[in-house]
């Protein structure tokens, strides 16, 4: 090997090692901070009310300032008033600047992704102009025989954040579900 083979092998092997950081890596705008326990978001009344005898759970998921995401997780315990349960998922993306799009185009990116999604799901995503100009919610029957359940899914587009509440309940209506999933959205919303 010349001394010419080598140097060209070492800016060949430091500009593959550039373009693979700008891949993972933000280059001009780290995600915001995810909160420590998104579920310390959510008022103790909107909990109670959502998910009976909540059993709770709180995890996050830096992913070297490209993306910081924090999902709270409660499911009705035994023992639950009348038979009745809830499942509440609460999910907080904040999006940083990656070489191919800054955090806001990432975050419209994955909120227009939701509501493709939740209209190809057969349901039909309404705007919710109380939490927001990018919000939008979903409800329905978890079943298509009608049982007691529902459903329910709000995502909001905040800057470069995206929140996203899913919500099912028994017994319930697609009504109801949509309007705990909102308030539910609208107290985090409040503490960010």
């Amino acid at each position: 090997m010349t001394r010419g083979t080598v140097a060209m092998g070492i800016v060949m092997a430091g500009g593959f090692a550039w373009m693979m950081a700008g891949t993972f890596l933000s280059v001009d705008g780290t995600a915001d901070a995810a909160p420590h326990d998104l579920c310390a978001l959510i008022a103790p009344r909107e909990m109670s009310a959502a998910v009976p005898l909540a059993q709770v759970a709180h995890r996050t998921d830096p992913r070297l300032g490209v993306l910081n995401r924090a999902e709270c997780t409660a499911t009705s315990g035994d023992g639950a008033a009348n038979g009745g349960r809830g499942d509440l998922v609460v999910v907080l993306e904040r999006h940083g600047t990656t070489r191919y799009g800054s955090g806001w185009a990432e975050a419209r990116e994955a909120f227009d992704w939701s509501r493709e999604y939740a209209a190809g799901d057969g349901g039909a995503p309404r705007a919710v102009p109380d939490l927001g100009q990018g919000a939008f919610a979903e409800s329905g029957p978890v079943d298509a025989e009608g049982g007691a359940g529902a459903r329910a899914e709000v995502t909001v587009l905040l800057g470069r954040d995206v929140l996203s509440v899913s919500y099912t309940a028994e017994p319930s209506t697609p009504e109801l579900a949509e309007r705990t999933a909102r308030a539910v959205a609208a107290t985090v919303l409040a503490d960010l």
